[in-house]
This record gives C-alpha cells, structure tokens and sequence, in this order.
C-alpha cells in the first residue's frame, strides 16, 4: 500500500494544469518562447489560456503581440466568443487591436460575426471609438477603401 499523503501537502490536479498552461502565457511582453510555444501547440490546445493570450495583443508595440496576433486570427471561427466581451467593453485601445489584428484579413467565419458591429463602428462611431480611430479600422477591416 503506498504512502498516504497528508492532506496538506497533496497538490491541487488543477493547480497542475494551470501550471502546466502557463508556459504557454507569456510572462511579460518580450516572452517570445511562451508565445512560440503557444502558437505550436495550436488550437483547440490553447482554449485554456485563450483569455490570457488575448491580453497580449492589448498593444501591438508588444513583440509577443506579432507573434500571437497571427496564431490567433488564424483560428478563425472558434475565436468568436473569446472577442465579444473585448468588444462589448470600454477598453478602446484593446478594441482597436482586436479589430486590427485580429478582424483586419480575418477569414470570412470570424469576419461574419462581427460585420454588424464594424458597420456600426465605421458608419456610426460613438466620441470614445472616434477618438481612438476605431471607425478607420474598422472599415479597414469591413475592406472599404479609407
């Protein structure tokens, strides 16, 4: 019979896999192996830590944001969910990032679900989106011609 383990020094199984995920999180802006390593584990492997990810790309002047932007505009439709509250909120910088990187070239199952509100973006912005130039990338991202 093997050695029983107290209970306070048993490890948490979920505090293993979250510790597990985070070589795929970057640690700061300059963590390229983290984001490299994400970006080759791929998706559906990254859905843990997605949210996480998605914080990266809050600036595109951070080094790992043009490693991750790529990776994850390239996993198209699944992206979808993980982006409306990023777009629903009231950080306008992040939101321009998302739509730049991210909805800008996107494939057409991703683009699909944000049309109406790119439309809205560029045709009917409200102060805050005009201040921060989301109505230009937007229709950037909808293919007119700014």
């Amino acid at each position: 019979m093997g050695a029983v383990v107290p209970a306070d020094d048993r490890v948490d199984p979920d505090s293993l896999v979250a510790m597990e995920y985070a070589q795929f999180v970057p640690a700061d802006k300059f963590d390229m192996d983290a984001a490299d390593r994400a970006v080759a584990l791929g998706w559906p492997g990254v859905e843990p830590v997605i949210a996480k990810l998605l914080e990266w790309i809050q600036n595109s002047n951070w080094p790992v944001a043009h490693t991750l932007g790529p990776f994850l505009r390239s996993i198209g439709e699944p992206l979808a969910p993980y982006l409306i509250p990023i777009l629903d909120g009231d950080d306008y910088l992040w939101k321009y990032w998302v739509i730049d990187l991210l909805l800008t070239d996107a494939p057409p199952g991703l683009l699909h679900h944000f049309t109406p509100l790119l439309e809205r973006i560029a045709d009917h912005p409200t102060e805050p989106e005009r201040t921060e130039e989301l109505d230009r990338v937007a229709a950037d991202a909808l293919g007119r011609i700014s």
